[in-house]
């Protein structure tokens, strides 16, 4: 065997070695975090939408197609999140205001979420999700978890796994040696159904039809891109998967020439701007929901917010699996 290829393997291994008890204490803390809590059980009815991987993999979305289908139904439903980088983030609930609050006070997701449905859905940030749940439970039946499958602050009446189709759950090994927040087991004694983001996979499907739980999909249908349909455009995103956004405008028949990427959650400066500005050279700037109510208001004529619709597979058993019960209830 070439000898380049056993010293990238033999670094491998080692890498895994060092890695290995890191991962042992991370795995610990995990469960002294679940022995110490007390969760909250809420009036209303608690959903998570959660994952078992580091990073993004497009729970938000789905949040916002499960609040829509909600409220299609009458049912009042609010959002819990933690509000991730928001400088108002803290053990103290908060419900937001678009018109006091900003992205960069409650987090670009909440806020997102929020300005998504005009203030019209109450959204709480909260680090204890228990002391968030106690605000919402006044103003709504249902509360719709964004994140928050390995918090116990707060018990859940359904839960679900979100898993990008593409990444998938990478080597299969816990934090710091792989991408798993908890074990795929662990995650699954909580869970309800899996839904699979980005795109389908088969192969991997077949493996989560070993747990026993319901498998869900999602396609994404963006919104306003007839427009720039065939003509050049440049993108940019500060999102977990930024290439899921850009392969989604090129499916679309969207030519991008240029991409600039920025990390997760990024605080963009007016020096961000004006630099997408002049590589843009006076092409369409192309970016996300999430991305661009970070925009300041100078700055929006210049730049394009493309929104999506998202479609689940089989949306009636999906809702049904959830809130089939809840509706009889409240319907009776």
């Amino acid at each position: 065997m070439n000898s380049n290829i056993l010293n990238y393997f033999d670094k491998k291994i080692s890498l895994g070695i060092l890695l290995f008890p890191f991962a042992i204490i991370y795995w610990i803390l995990s469960k002294l975090n679940k022995f110490f809590s007390f969760p909250y059980k809420s009036k209303a009815f608690v959903v998570c939408v959660g994952n078992i991987t580091l990073g993004g993999v497009g729970k938000t979305p789905l949040v916002i197609k499960i609040v829509e289908l909600l409220r299609k139904n009458k049912i009042k439903v609010g959002v819990l999140s933690r509000g991730y980088k928001g400088k108002l983030s803290s053990l103290n609930p908060i419900i937001i205001d678009i018109k006091q609050h900003s992205p960069i006070d409650v987090g670009d997701e909440a806020f997102m979420i929020n300005a998504k449905f005009n203030g019209k859905v109450p959204v709480c940030i909260c680090k204890n999700r228990g002391n968030g749940a106690k605000v919402l439970e006044k103003l709504v039946d249902v509360i719709i978890m964004d994140d928050g499958l390995q918090n116990y602050s707060l018990k859940k009446d359904k839960a679900i796994i979100v898993i990008d189709g593409k990444k998938t759950i990478g080597n299969g090994f816990i934090f710091p040696m792989g991408p798993l927040r908890e074990s795929i087991k662990s995650g699954v004694k909580k869970a309800d159904a899996f839904v699979i983001t980005n795109t389908k996979n088969l192969k991997f499907e077949k493996r989560l039809h070993n747990f026993n739980l319901p498998i869900f999909s999602t396609k994404v249908k963006p919104s306003c891109l007839d427009k720039f349909k065939n003509k050049k455009v440049i993108a940019f995103a500060g999102i977990g998967n930024p290439f899921k956004f850009y392969d989604m405008l090129r499916d679309n028949g969207i030519k991008v020439l240029k991409t600039q990427n920025f990390q997760d959650h990024h605080k963009y400066t007016d020096a961000d701007f004006v630099k997408l500005i002049k590589l843009s050279n006076g092409l369409p700037i192309l970016t996300t929901q999430k991305d661009f109510v970070k925009i300041p208001m100078e700055y929006r004529k210049y730049i394009s917010m493309i929104d999506i619709d998202l479609e689940i597979s089989d949306e009636k058993k999906f809702f049904d699996l959830l809130f089939g019960k809840l509706l009889k209830t409240i319907h009776s």
